[in-house]
């Protein structure tokens, strides 16, 4: 049986467990290849929901950067908070296809298990994005369980952040899904609302980075770098951030104020990052 259930489990029902066979039936959405309309500006923060005909539709918060990357986090601690949800690139054309990626959140052995399926759909405007996937059967699957299934996905543009985004400063905590471990970090403005930030982790580890904003929009570009001694596993990975006025994930008590969060793709997978 798998560590949970995984994002795209909860979002798809891609996932097996045990010998139980799970089918999402038939999609009320349509995807038209040979569609015409944009392209789209696609670029800002969306709210994607994966809905299968049985199991309980899920919801992720992310945002789609002007490079077209579209990532998106689970917050529900019941269908495992931290995940992630990679789709293919999006610049707003209005047919895309390609896979979709689930990530779930890391462990603290390491071991996870990436999904990955394939997916087309449609830009249908600057406000509506739709698709269908399909699964892949599993090689490891034995010959009377099946992973083929299909589903549909929905994203609409939401605002989590009242106002406009600004530059945090000073001395900041993050938190990252998954990992046992406590970030203390201090931020500097850049140009506009991006920022910089370094600081260290609880093993002594050097961490580094930008929040490099994408045009006006609570958009950013994120690189995230470790370097250190043993234990510390020299890297830098790249992703896609943006500020909030919610704790998603409540580990700060869900206090008043702004929250920035930072979806990272790393060479074993994805974490999410809660900055406050």
């Amino acid at each position: 049986m798998l560590r949970k259930i995984t994002f795209l489990f909860s979002f798809v029902c891609l996932v097996l467990m045990g010998a139980m066979t799970f089918s999402c039936g038939s999609s009320s959405i349509s995807v038209n290849p040979s569609c015409s309309g944009g392209p789209y500006n696609v670029v800002g923060n969306w709210q994607m929901t994966v809905t299968p005909t049985d199991v309980t539709a899920v919801t992720g918060y992310g945002a789609i950067d002007s490079a077209g990357l579209a990532l998106f986090f689970d917050t529900s601690s019941s269908t495992g908070a931290g995940d992630t949800l990679e789709l293919p690139t999006l610049t707003g054309a209005c047919y895309f296809s390609g896979n979709v990626i689930s990530y779930p959140v890391p462990t603290s052995t390491g071991a996870t298990t990436t999904v990955t399926d394939s997916v087309q759909g449609n830009v249908n405007s600057a406000r509506s994005i739709t698709g269908i996937f399909t699964g892949t059967p599993s090689s490891s699957a034995s010959s009377t369980v099946s992973n083929t299934l299909s589903g549909t996905l929905s994203a609409v543009p939401f605002s989590p952040l009242s106002g406009a985004p600004t530059a945090l400063s000073g001395a900041m905590t993050g938190k990252m899904e998954g990992v046992d471990d406590i970030l203390s970090l201090t931020f500097s403005p850049t140009t506009g609302s991006s920022m910089s930030f370094s600081g260290i982790d609880a093993s002594k580890c050097t961490i580094a980075g930008t929040f490099t904003q994408v045009g006006s929009s609570n958009v950013f570009d994120v690189s995230y770098t470790v370097a250190g001694a043993s234990p510390c596993v020299a890297a830098t990975s790249t992703g896609i951030g943006f500020e909030s006025n919610v704790d998603y994930f409540d580990l700060n008590d869900n206090a008043a104020g702004t929250y920035l969060y930072a979806d990272i793709l790393e060479s074993s997978g994805a974490v999410v990052l809660e900055v406050y």
